[in-house]
């Protein structure tokens, strides 16, 4: 039950000798995990691709470096990636976040507006991370699962605030709506620790087989002391930069799964159907992570959500990541950075 309740005496009720609930926490608010970039991005151009007769495999100038890094082995060289056209398809990525500008050009007509649980804002993308997120997860030219559909759904106003109810609510909209094993959840937000919402994904993640990806959260320490970064139930992710350094805003510790690209990552924006923005966070991170999962979906059947979890820890690129000496003693981070190439996979 979720609800604004202003009787401390029906509260008292509720919660006491008559059993009627386990426990009672307060509506909390979450935010998304991004900043603007305090340094210049690194700006690598798209360009023509050359097309391979190898299952249509394309090979294209890295519109960002994060699509190039999270190909790469090593950080040699980040000018290109490859990629399959369709990567993704058939797979439902619903964004739980600010919206998405669904008229963006870089989505092809593949992004919906799925439901808003914001009361006092239409269901358009008023701020822009949103639409960064879904971009960098789907888009043709910025996103890592160029064929994956986008589902918006409205959890966070303009400012990128949302709440615990409005967020509950949102994941049990997609429990109802999503098919098992074809659809997964983006969740680039973090706020307090609570225990109800930490339940609710794992019913999502355990009862009905939706992966559920998180940011670790930009307050530069333990992702375990907040929610959703420290639920068991999620794959969470954490950033890198442009020289495989974990940045100081980045949380860490054993509750994040695995790093991703986050420093100045350029992806779609709202205004126009054209527009893009470069930023930092773990919020810019964990989409990559959420496309590499979206095609990995579309070729292969998981028994479980921690099947597939698994699969993205087995591909990761291990020990290349620069910590914060204090930080990884004392928080034990996983050395893993994200994984992904298309070349390597089989046809």
């Amino acid at each position: 039950m979720t609800g604004v309740f202003n009787d401390a005496r029906f509260l008292d009720y509720i919660s006491g000798e008559n059993g009627i609930v386990d426990y009672i926490e307060p509506n909390q608010y979450y935010q998304a995990d991004m900043v603007l970039p305090s340094s210049q991005p690194h700006t690598l151009m798209t360009s023509t691709s050359e097309t391979n007769e190898y299952r249509k495999l394309q090979f294209t100038q890295a519109s960002n470096w994060g699509l190039a890094r999270i190909a790469h082995r090593s950080n040699t060289n980040l000018s290109s990636y490859s990629y399959h056209e369709n990567d993704g398809q058939g797979v439902d990525v619903y964004v739980l976040d600010s919206g998405v500008n669904v008229d963006h050009s870089d989505f092809g007509g593949r992004a919906s507006h799925e439901i808003s649980f914001v009361s006092d804002e239409s269901d358009d993308d008023l701020g822009g991370h949103g639409t960064h997120v879904a971009g960098k997860i789907g888009g043709k030219i910025y996103g890592v699962a160029k064929g994956a559909n986008i589902h918006a759904v409205k959890i966070l106003d303009k400012k990128g605030m949302g709440s615990t109810s409005s967020l509950i609510q949102a994941i049990s909209h997609v429990i109802d709506m999503a098919i098992p094993g074809k659809s997964l959840i983006n969740l680039s937000l973090s706020g307090p620790k609570s225990k109800i919402l930490n339940e609710v994904l794992k019913e999502a993640t355990e009862g009905h087989n939706i992966p559920i990806f998180v940011s670790a959260g930009n307050s530069g320490s333990d992702a375990c002391y907040f929610s959703p970064s420290s639920s068991k139930h999620v794959f969470t992710v954490g950033a890198t930069d442009f020289e495989d350094k974990v940045p100081n805003y980045s949380d860490v510790g054993k509750c994040v799964s695995l790093y991703a690209p986050g420093s100045n990552i350029r992806s779609t924006w709202i205004g126009s159907t054209e527009a893009t923005q470069s930023l930092d966070g773990t919020s810019m991170a964990n989409p990559h992570v959420a496309g590499i999962a979206a095609i990995l979906m579309a070729e292969h059947s998981f028994d479980s959500v921690n099947d597939l979890y698994n699969t993205l820890r087995s591909m990761a690129t291990r020990d290349v990541l620069n910590f914060d000496s204090k930080k990884k003693s004392e928080l034990n981070s996983n050395n893993m950075l994200a994984y992904y190439s298309a070349e390597n996979q089989k046809a």
